[in-house]
């Protein structure tokens, strides 16, 4: 299992958590997601096979254009 986490700075409100809960959870190999509105990240924990670049075009399908990897 592998977490990867993203600062989304776009996100303002429980629809920006659903919508992106929605797009993530529907990629092949994510396991859990964890929206956090008050710090705007997400950490999602998902198989080795799954790519970042993945994630962040997910999230993008949300609505959501600038990402940022957190370490």
């Amino acid at each position: 299992m592998k977490i990867d986490q993203f600062r989304v700075p776009g996100m303002s409100c429980e629809h920006c958590v659903r919508a992106i809960t929605q797009e993530l959870s529907a990629v092949s190999g994510v396991s859990a997601v964890q929206v956090n509105l008050s710090d705007k990240s997400v950490r999602v924990e998902h198989d080795e096979k799954v790519e970042a670049r993945e994630l962040i075009s997910a999230i993008n399908e949300a609505g959501y254009d600038e990402v940022a990897v957190l370490a």
